[in-house]
């Protein structure tokens, strides 16, 4: 009997396994990782040119095996839109597994931005916000 009731514990602990999906989704795989943001593109004078990031302080942006922006702390990232561009093929982020609350948001301005345009090649991308002229190169970071 109490072999009987282990199995059928054992059968329904089984079938209550979620089997979360975190494979990078094929469309992003590319981006899928950590990012260190290196440089500003700015505009002088009608001269662009990149400006390093100066501080001790790295910043990152992680995207997730879903598409979704992460910050530094692994956050939801503020500001971030519902789809990007990733060297012109349209990705509508839709979550595939919970995202902790980011109370740093509420604190936030955000300009209406439906979409973001990201260049990527290698290990660096560029990331085009809202068509602004605000341009922004990252490079992958590896863990060591």
């Amino acid at each position: 009997m109490k072999k009987l009731l282990f199995f059928i514990c054992l059968y329904i602990f089984v079938l209550g396994c979620k089997n979360e999906r975190t494979e990078p989704l094929p469309e992003i795989k590319t981006i899928v990782g950590k990012w260190r943001l290196e440089a500003y593109e700015r505009t002088e004078n009608g001269q662009t040119t990149w400006e390093k990031v100066s501080g001790n302080e790295p910043s990152y942006l992680s995207f997730r095996f879903d598409g979704v922006i992460l910050d530094s702390k692994g956050l939801p990232a503020c500001c971030t839109p519902p789809a990007y561009k990733l060297n012109g093929t349209t990705f509508t982020v839709v979550p595939k597994a919970d995202l902790p609350e980011n109370k740093q948001c509420y604190l936030v301005d955000c300009i209406g931005c439906a979409s973001w345009d990201i260049e990527q090649d290698g290990d660096e991308m560029i990331i085009s916000i809202c068509k602004i002229g605000s341009r922004a190169r990252y490079m992958r970071q590896v863990d060591q």
